[in-house]
């Protein structure tokens, strides 16, 4: 059986297949901070994480994003695959759970992800407390 022999630029490219497709990068969150873009900014540039649970609705026109508080970086959700309302019921307070993988970055710079598995625990309802003092 006669070997053949791959050319140099063919046999590079063959070999740098592996690292092209695996470029993208994941990302897994742990009680992400649902919060407006602006206020994700503005955290992450004085490091006041209490913007991010203090937030005012009227910020929400910059758009939603989660933070991952233990990185400092905030990342925008692709849509379809978690809903806005969802998103609403974290917001000011709950957190969200998730794994994705960085899709793009939008017009703003900010990284978009594709979600593949999510949980939300929603902001809890006032008065809902009932531990030990």
């Amino acid at each position: 059986m006669k070997k053949t022999r791959l050319p140099t630029l063919a046999l590079a490219l063959v070999l740098s297949l592996p690292a092209l497709a695996g470029d993208a990068e994941e990302v897994e969150i742990s009680s992400g901070a649902v919060t407006a873009l602006s206020c994700a900014k503005e955290a992450q540039r004085t490091g006041k994480l209490e913007l991010l649970n203090t937030c005012r609705m009227s910020e929400v026109s910059s758009g939603l994003v989660v933070f991952d508080v233990a990185e400092k970086q905030f990342y925008r959700l692709a849509p379809k695959k978690v809903a806005v309302y969802e998103l609403e019921k974290a917001y000011g307070g709950g957190s969200i759970d998730l794994t994705g993988t960085v899709v793009k970055k939008d017009k703003d710079g900010v990284s978009v992800l594709e979600v593949t598995e999510y949980s939300v625990t929603p902001k809890p309802k006032a008065g809902s407390f009932k531990g030990c003092l």
